[in-house]
């Protein structure tokens, strides 16, 4: 056959995937013109590959990416697509590359039996080999059911399109993503942001970035005390709940933003800002914590975050903002949490216990003279916070920093971030932490 015939049959083959989907939505993640496909005619018996796998740049950094396909066999996982799937985390791996993975299956490809089985088994071991070595983002842009739901959760951040199926088994209620966009292009947009806030790796830092203030903007309390440090529109939330995780720029350089916001921290709180600030840590992240939290609900969930503050050596600081009680302040300012610097507002109260409780203890005999129990209680209670709570008398013993004012914040945070950048720590060698789980 000659070139002129051969040419036509590539011509052919690759004008057959240009309809593509999924192609389409990589073509979206990268800078325009960089996207160069990996195995692109390979084929899956008489079909093309139920996924299309490369690599490109995005905002100019190197991003290895693999979107599966929808319009061939309802882009089902098997040995084909199992096998062009581990080499994107093959290749992020070697060059130290974030991965994107973008789902929308229906699963295993269940006619191929074990070696269907197999090949998520696979993509399962690569994905967490390489966890914490390299950023992972999952995009849900259609379903992700099954053994395919256990490879996305195993990503660093979901981001999810609103109404995207994401469940193991079916009837179980949607997983719930880190991030739902309004659709799935949204949610590609959603991760190229990301991208610009993380690091190509553990070894590398994020870019920081020119800001246009350092000025604070409004805030009373722990509520919108993100978005007032936060550079403008920088913000990017994880998770929902009233304590709030974000990843944030703060005076250019991005951080990771957490409010301890309950008075008891529930168990799914404490589950989410734990796995965040391990988040930052495995890839040198600063993490900043606002506090103002009575303590927990359950020992499980102060376990993990006690853990995840203790084990973590990227640079942290604490602001307490209200009320810091006795697990609530172990657990994310004391000693053992090793936080880098500890500032509060003069509002701030630290006690090791709640007020409340601890009048009966310490001031048992003025509760005796009550004329009024129900109101002169709650008087007694306020009285005890502000003098035996004071955050001047924690500052006076060098628990706290530095007290500061709320509207200070901001510039103090940046100057100190400037200052822990080459913050270094090494630990006793290790396998790994036995988390609380």
């Amino acid at each position: 056959m000659n070139m002129q015939a051969q040419l036509q049959k590539l011509s052919d083959a690759v004008s057959a995937l240009e309809d593509s989907k999924a192609r389409a939505r990589l073509l979206q993640l990268f800078d325009e013109g960089t996207f160069v496909e990996i195995d692109r005619l390979a084929r899956d018996g008489d079909k093309p590959v139920e996924a299309v796998a490369g690599y490109g740049l995005v905002d100019g950094s190197p991003v290895y990416a693999f979107a599966q396909d929808r319009d061939v066999c309802c882009g089902a996982i098997g040995k084909a697509q199992g096998a062009k799937i581990r080499k994107v985390y093959e290749l992020a791996a070697q060059n130290g590359a974030p991965v994107v993975g973008v789902f929308d299956s229906d699963g295993a490809k269940l006619g191929e039996g074990l070696d269907a089985m197999d090949a998520i088994a696979e993509i399962l071991l690569a994905s967490n080999t390489i966890s914490g070595v390299v950023p992972q983002i999952a995009v849900i842009a259609g379903a992700c059911v099954g053994s395919s739901a256990i490879v996305a959760a195993g990503a660093d951040i979901v981001v999810a399109a609103k109404g995207a199926d994401y469940y193991l088994n079916p009837g179980d209620e949607n997983a719930q993503a880190s991030i739902v966009a309004e659709d799935a292009d949204a949610a590609m947009e959603t991760a190229r942001e990301l991208l610009g806030m993380l690091p190509a790796n553990n070894l590398s830092v994020p870019v920081a970035y020119e800001f246009d203030s350092a000025a604070m903007g409004a805030c009373d309390g722990i509520a919108g005390v993100i978005d007032a440090v936060a550079d403008a529109d920088s913000a990017i939330r994880l998770g929902e709940g009233p304590c709030e995780t974000a990843l944030a720029r703060v005076g250019g350089a991005v951080c990771g933003l957490v409010t301890l916001a309950e008075d008891k921290l529930s168990c799914c709180s404490a589950s989410r800002v734990a796995r965040f600030v391990r988040l930052c840590d495995g890839f040198s992240i600063p993490v900043v914590t606002f506090v103002d939290a009575v303590g927990f609900a359950c020992l499980k969930g102060a376990a993990k975050v006690s853990q995840a503050y203790a084990e973590a050596t990227t640079a942290k600081i604490t602001v307490l903002v209200g009320k810091a009680y006795g697990a609530a302040y172990i657990a994310v300012a004391g000693k053992s949490a090793g936080a880098d610097a500890v500032l509060a507002w003069p509002t701030a109260t630290v006690l090791p216990l709640a007020p409340e409780a601890a009048i009966h203890i310490f001031w048992k005999d003025r509760l005796a003279d009550m004329s009024n129990p129900t109101e002169d209680r709650k008087k007694l209670a306020e009285e005890y916070a502000e003098t035996e709570g004071s955050v001047f008398n924690a500052a006076a013993g060098g628990a706290v920093t530095d007290v500061i004012a709320p509207a200070d914040t901001k510039a103090k945070l940046m100057a100190m971030l400037e200052t822990l950048a080459s913050k270094r720590v090494t630990r006793l060698p290790k396998k790994h932490a036995n988390i609380q789980l």
